[in-house]
């Protein structure tokens, strides 16, 4: 075994030893993505790192050809260590498996990677600091489809200042080179149930373009 394997099969076990690494391409995406998320880590250009309890960097397939992006971790989030795992990471994951994708199939991820004090909104400076790690997260990836979930991941990503009201449900280039369909964050979702339909319309689109039926 050579140092490149040990390597890798020791990330592996520490970090994410639920994944299959197959081919030398997937290992180039891991290995990028850990050492994307250690610079993350020792990121100090903004205070978030201060008052967060745990990194939030990703969950799910780096393999995936979709991907979900949010805005920023939330209190669940900030103690798990992961994206989507309180009531809207739910619900989110509900509507992904109506759809016939398991959530281990798609890549999750926020904008920002430590949660901002009492889930306010995500101030701008901290976009633009953070917004860099999300790219190369992409860069690496190269998903075919991205959901973005709400306003702060759709202006971004989009380019745009329209809101996600007028956005949702339409594929549009994103001037990075990406396929992004906007929708609804699901915690707005929650705290107006009116929306889930068109929510879970988004979703189910999102998904037959995957298999080219969109």
């Amino acid at each position: 075994m050579n140092l490149k394997d040990k390597l890798i099969n020791y990330l592996k076990e520490e970090f994410i030893s639920s994944v299959e690494i197959n081919d030398s391409s997937s290992d180039e995406k891991f290995l990028r993505l850990e050492e994307l998320k250690r610079k993350t880590l020792e990121c100090k250009k903004c205070n978030l790192y201060k008052t967060a309890t745990n990194l939030v960097f990703s969950d799910g397939d780096y393999n995936a050809e979709l991907v979900f992006v949010g805005e920023a971790p939330g209190e669940d989030e900030d103690l798990q260590g992961k994206p989507f795992v309180g009531r809207a990471g739910k619900l989110l994951t509900a509507t992904i498996e109506e759809f016939g994708l398991k959530r281990q199939q798609v890549y999750i991820c926020n904008i920002l990677k430590h949660r901002p004090p009492e889930n306010r909104n995500p101030e701008p400076e901290e976009v633009a600091v953070c917004s860099p790690f999300l790219l190369e997260q992409l860069t690496i990836i190269k998903p075919k489809l991205i959901v973005t979930l709400g306003n702060f991941s759709t202006r971004f990503l989009l380019d745009t200042k329209d809101g996600i009201s007028k956005l949702r449900g339409t594929c549009k280039k994103s001037p990075y080179d990406y396929m992004v369909l906007p929708t609804y964050h699901p915690a707005a979702v929650l705290r107006n149930m009116n929306l889930l339909t068109e929510f879970r319309e988004d979703i189910k689109k999102a998904i037959s373009y995957l298999s080219g039926k969109v």
